[in-house]
């Protein structure tokens, strides 16, 4: 009978046991999670209002995640953004301002909203304009996303736009952050069309009816969905078949290879007891690179140094609900981010009940503020009351409302986002390399090729059909 252990009950492992039981049916397939939920960094609190504590949707441009929804046979269970309000501002000298329609993340598609945004001085637009001209890059190393963009738009641009969105969705330094790890397609856009501009030109001559893009204020959000009723309640219906083979708050403290290649894994119960370890025909360490490298010391230090290098960031989150009728008028968007050139306490806002249905009562708006990544770690220093505060400012300043909140929660996630630094990739691919010589041993997470949702679906996907493969090549061998 074929044992497969996984450990860590987040998306990645989750995503992979639903594969495994697809296409193992008679194997046992054992998971284990050191906390008493599913979810890792992605958590639904249903009280009083419904409240993302992570990801509050995904992306379905890369179409991982939204095929298992499908292959779940979930679609109908999932919604779209709402129509009103589809922009995202950004504060220049602590004002809200839309950004312009057809900036997407760092690719301008149109050039009407650039030369007119308030954003951008007049010199800061021209110069995004005569991106068009700018002679691509000749080297094919990696380079930091400040680096690219500056090279490609200009340093007003970058400060202004890009990295607050960078910052905003990767809670990252942008002059650390590598270009091919996080935003790979404009390196390739770059390379293939010598110029951003020009390949959102040609696109539109390719796709003449694609308007997503071009629209784009910030994000293509028409291209992002959500559970009807939290992200909770999807990794729940992921975990149901695992049935009680899912085993939570059994923490795995060591992991052994036999002779004949198969795994062993020390594993404490929720009593504290050491549980007799079992062989395994293959693992897949679903953890961040920091606690897979803790596991694998003693098999690999090599392999262990290179997954410890991986840094992570810290950060924290207020949810506060707020009295729709003290919004300023102009301030209703999907959210709201802030340059670090502002000296802002808060990275980004989030509307999240302007974003979904049935996030909360209609006279309310639940409000996420992003604190601390890497960009502002030493604000996590200060106590829960303390961020509160600073969160209640912000949104006072930035949006209007004085009252006190009907609701205030705190939400930290410490060492929980992996920082792509340059030179990610070729360190990613050193670490397969290693786990290559370990046949059964897959290592899977947010660490690696994508913090996204629907690249950590991916990742599993591909490592469960590398575990199948070598199962068929090894009966058939």
């Amino acid at each position: 009978m074929t044992r497969i252990a996984i450990v860590g009950a987040g998306v990645s492992g989750l995503a992979s046991a639903w594969y495994l039981r697809r296409a193992l049916p008679n194997a046992i397939i054992e998971l284990f999670e050191s906390s008493d939920r599913v979810g890792g960094v992605v958590q639904t609190c249903e009280s009083p209002h419904l409240i993302e504590c992570g990801a509050d949707n995904f992306a379905t441009l890369i179409p991982d995640a939204w095929q298992l929804v499908r292959d779940m046979g979930l679609e109908s269970h999932f919604i779209t953004p709402n129509r009103d309000f589809r922009i995202a501002q950004v504060v220049r000298s602590g004002k809200l301002y839309p950004i312009p329609n057809g900036f997407s993340l760092m690719q301008p598609t149109r050039m009407g909203p650039i030369l007119t945004t308030p954003i951008l001085s007049l010199r800061g637009r021209l110069r995004v304009l005569r991106e068009a001209w700018i002679p691509a890059r000749k080297e094919t190393t990696d380079e930091s996303v400040e680096s690219f963009a500056v090279r490609r738009l200009g340093r007003e641009c970058f400060e202004r736009l890009v990295e607050p969105i960078v910052g905003g969705i990767f809670t990252a330094r942008a002059e650390t952050l590598s270009m091919q790890a996080a935003m790979p397609q404009y390196v390739k856009m770059e390379r293939d069309y010598g110029s951003l501009i020009r390949a959102a030109f040609a696109k539109r001559l390719q796709q003449p009816d694609q308007k997503s893009a071009r629209e784009a204020s910030g994000a293509r959000y028409d291209q992002f969905v959500a559970p009807k009723l939290g992200m909770s309640w999807w990794l729940n219906q992921l975990a149901a078949p695992i049935g009680d083979r899912l085993r939570l708050q059994h923490s795995v403290s060591g992991v052994a290879r036999t002779n004949n290649g198969q795994w062993q894994l020390q594993v404490q119960t929720p009593a504290g007891q050491q549980e007799l370890p079992s062989a395994y025909d293959a693992l897949l360490l679903a953890l961040p690179t920091y606690r897979a490298a803790e596991l694998l010391r003693k098999l690999q230090p090599d392999l262990a140094n290179n997954l410890d290098a991986i840094p992570y960031a810290s950060s924290a989150i207020a949810v506060l609900g707020v009295r729709r009728d003290e919004i300023r008028p102009n301030a209703f968007c999907f959210g709201s981010i802030a340059p670090t050139i502002e000296h802002r306490s808060c990275l980004a806002i989030s509307l999240s009940s302007e974003k979904y249905e049935g996030r909360c009562p209609r006279d309310t708006v639940l409000m996420r503020i992003f604190m601390g990544g890497a960009v502002r770690p030493e604000i996590l220093e200060k106590d829960d009351d303390s961020l509160l505060q600073l969160a209640r400012r912000e949104v006072e300043s930035l949006f209007g409302p004085t009252s006190k909140p009907s609701v205030e929660k705190m939400v930290r996630w410490n060492r929980a986002m992996p920082q792509y630094l340059v030179g990610h990739t070729d360190r990613v691919a050193t670490i397969r390399e290693q786990v290559a010589a370990y046949p059964g041993l897959e290592l899977i997470g947010n660490g690696y090729d994508g913090v996204g949702i629907p690249q950590c679906v991916r990742g599993a996907k591909r490592a469960v059909e590398r575990i199948v493969e070598r199962f068929q090549v090894a009966q058939h061998g």
